[in-house]
């Protein structure tokens, strides 16, 4: 916002306090008032399901439509979107009182190439718990390690292969032959068919979970605990060469399946009959009841969940950094924003807390399938599920669906009005230019006010490195944790004389350190795992409390509850780890490969969110994106005893890596012609000599050059032939006299006046 537009803001603001307005202003205030209490909700051509629209009707929200004018659709409450879209254009588009159902970056996990890359690093480290992932080869990138799977080109397990992007079954065919992958024009996964699946009916199925996530940081997660079971159309045979062609024997899609003639489903308007080719999963846990037992079907219902948590934890970094990245100046609420909520009319927890709510939810489709062993397998995950109603059963599960997340959402008609609010007071402040007292200037003002001497009016001066504040600064540290430290302050700043501010500061990080781990250990033992890793806030915890009454068909699933199959400390485990693997890989893209060595001070240097920099102006060939932070200034610490001999053996001529430079060895000390100064010793400086070589060359070159010039005046004058048709017979054995201005050739056995 510029300052003719904060101007304007101004002006209106000052001309509402005037004259009461005419009862028809008043009366259209009234009326445009009662529309913004409404929620808008945006249904233009990207959502394309009536399921949704019909869901958001029943909230009481407002519809706009594409016929809508453009001001109206930009200001929507809610924006539904069911169409793919590959860029970040319109998350930035996003206004902070408005919410969008998809996250940025969750493609990570529903493009099956990067969702078999992701589980298969997370597989590595932790083999037991992500053996839930069929495995996977994404080609053409690991067609050699695919290769090898084969004999001949044959195989004698059946793959699966999928296009990396499509949907509803397209592309997808089985596979024995090396030769049918060889040549393919995109990226593609090769997924080990799973040869025993639980079948209904002599039929192959799968199922349709529903996963809502409303927040990424702190991560919350629900599952819906209904769904779809989709039921293939032809009785289920092991695969081989004859029957490999058959797509409803083996593809569960219900694209597939929906063309066949034998796909049987209920009417439109029926109540749900639960037999004919997609049922509900409350059925199906119901008949494993029946076949199985109570126990059997609650353990794999467990374990779908616990395959949801952590294929999402396994992108959690990804998912936060973009977040982050695209939401985060917006979100962050400006400087007054606590104060105004306090003027709100009427304010609510919904109204004044947006600063705090996630700008995103999502509803992930994610598809399990289950074998024999009543074990369930992930196949792949959707972000772009598909809303459609063909039937009754459609209808009674995806609105509950979508109905209870919208509900959940965190939204409120005064929103907009809100942050517009706060805006305005901001730009208020700004030109009348009422800065907020920073940090440093209330040290200063607390500074003055304890101190007699000094008048009133003046401030002291703040330097950036001054010895009294860092001296302040460390006993505060030492008098809070170590006080029996308090008598070595002076020898410590005596010790590192000009480094006080390093010293202050490593010793501030050091014994916070201390307090985090204490703490963190005290949490793990005292607090419950039906606790969140993330430390809530009053809000946060209300706000949270809320979802869980709001989402009564859905169950908790992230942070887990205490009789889960999995602890929070194994979770924290797994997202400690996928963090480190984020971090090296962004260090990897954001520092030169020359700090990528194992030094000891690299990692300290270089962050994993564009924190790295190595000075203002440096230009090493690379690109690095530095963000040095607003007002931080770089602190240098003291050398070490490294760089210290380091130092010095440069000083003296040597290479850093020459640990045999001895002092008491060396007795005459005389000034080097080469790098002019004293600390070399010419007598064991290899270039010394190399000068000598050097200056002798040039001086035998030069009397080359003369014995040259002779020969050639010679000959020309005894000839009179052109110099350029002269042979050169330079011999540089015969030595030369010179005479005056002339030059004679010494021959052997003639005396010199011959």
């Amino acid at each position: 916002m510029d300052v003719v537009e904060e101007a304007a803001i101004v002006d209106a603001d000052e001309h509402d306090v005037g004259e009461a307005p005419p009862p028809e202003a008043t009366e259209g205030k009234r009326r445009s008032s009662r529309k913004s209490e409404e929620i808008t909700f945006l249904a233009g051509e990207a959502c394309l399901y009536s399921v949704v629209k019909r869901s958001a009707v029943s909230l009481g929200w407002k519809l706009v439509g594409e016929d809508a004018n453009e001001r109206a659709k930009r200001n929507c409450d809610v924006i539904w979107i069911d169409k793919s879209f590959y860029n970040d254009r319109l998350f930035l588009s996003i206004q902070p009182w408005q919410r969008i159902n998809h996250f940025p970056g969750m493609t990570n996990i529903c493009r099956k190439a990067r969702l078999a890359q992701s589980l298969e690093l997370m597989r590595k480290k932790f083999p037991r718990d992500f053996s839930f992932y069929p495995t996977t080869y994404v080609l053409p990138q690991g067609l050699a390690a695919f290769r090898t799977m084969f004999a001949n080109g044959q195989s004698k397990g059946t793959y699966i292969v999928k296009p990396d992007g499509s949907a509803q079954g397209k592309g997808i065919f089985l596979t024995r032959r090396i030769e049918d992958v060889e040549n393919l024009s995109s990226v593609c996964v090769a997924q080990q068919y799973i040869r025993n699946p639980l079948l209904i009916e002599k039929k192959k199925f799968d199922l349709r979970i529903y996963v809502l996530v409303t927040s990424c940081s702190p991560l919350r997660l629900y599952l819906f605990r209904d769904g779809l079971v989709r039921i293939c159309t032809e009785d289920y045979k092991r695969p081989t060469t004859s029957n490999m062609d058959d797509r409803c024997m083996h593809l569960t899609n219900y694209s597939v399946n929906k063309r066949s003639d034998k796909y049987e489903r209920d009417e439109k308007g029926a109540a749900p009959s639960n037999l004919g080719s997609k049922r509900s999963i409350a059925w199906l846990l119901e008949w494993l009841r029946q076949e199985k037992s109570e126990a059997a079907a609650s353990k794999m219902w467990s374990r779908i969940g616990d395959i949801c948590v952590m294929t999402i934890l396994s992108i959690l970094p990804t998912l936060r950094r973009e977040y982050a990245g695209i939401f985060e100046k917006k979100t962050r609420p400006p400087p007054n924003m606590e104060d105004s909520s306090s003027d709100c009319p009427g304010s609510n927890a919904n109204s004044c807390e947006m600063s705090g709510t996630s700008r995103c939810f999502e509803l992930l489709g994610v598809d399990i399938m289950v074998d024999g062993d009543l074990r369930p397998s992930l196949i792949e995950v959707n972000h772009l599920p598909s809303w459609g109603t063909d039937s009754p059963i459609d209808e009674d599960i995806k609105s509950r669906v979508i109905t209870q997340a919208l509900s959940a959402m965190n939204v409120s008609a005064q929103d907009r009005r809100t942050y517009e609010r706060s805006r305005r007071k901001q730009s208020r402040i700004r030109l009348r230019r009422k800065q907020p007292t920073g940090p440093l200037e209330e040290e200063v003002d607390d500074a003055n006010a304890t101190t007699d001497t000094q008048p009133k009016g003046k401030k002291k001066r703040l330097d950036l490195f001054d010895s009294n504040s860092a001296e302040r600064r460390i006993r505060q540290v030492y008098e809070k944790h170590a006080p029996e430290k308090l008598d070595k302050v002076k020898g410590l700043l005596e010790r590192y004389r000009g480094y006080e501010e390093w010293l202050a500061k490593k010793i501030e990080e050091k014994y916070s350190q201390d307090d985090s781990d204490s703490s963190t250990s005290s949490e793990d033992d005292e607090s419950s795992d039906d606790e969140p890793m993330e430390v809530l806030d009053a809000k946060e915890r209300k706000r949270f409390e809320r979802e869980e009454r709001i989402l009564k068909d859905y169950d908790r699933i992230y942070p887990p509850p205490r009789n889960d199959r999995i602890s929070i400390s194994r979770y924290r485990e797994m997202e400690k780890f996928v963090t480190e693997m984020d971090e090296k890989q962004q260090r990897r893209l954001t520092c030169p490969l020359q700090q990528m060595q194992p030094n000891g001070d690299t990692d300290k240097d270089c962050g994993t969110h564009n924190q790295y920099s190595r000075g203002d102006g440096w230009i090493g060939g690379n690109i690095h994106i530095r963000s040095m932070k607003e007002g931080e200034a770089k602190v240098t610490g003291p050398p070490t005893k490294q760089q210290v001999a380091f130092a010095d053996r440069l000083s003296r001529g040597y290479s850093v890596e020459d640990s045999d430079v001895s002092e008491k060895e060396k007795a005459v000390k005389r000034k080097s012609r080469m790098l002019h100064h004293d600390l070399i010793f010419e007598d064991e400086n290899p270039f010394y000599h190399l000068i000598d070589r050097v200056k002798q060359s040039r001086e035998l070159s030069k009397d080359a050059r003369r014995r040259a010039e002779l020969r050639l005046h010679n000959r020309a004058s005894k000839s009179g032939a052109p110099l350029k048709q002269q042979v050169l017979q330079l011999g540089l054995g015969t030595p030369f006299v010179e005479l005056g201005e002339k030059f004679y050739s010494k021959r052997r056995g003639i005396d010199d006046g011959g």
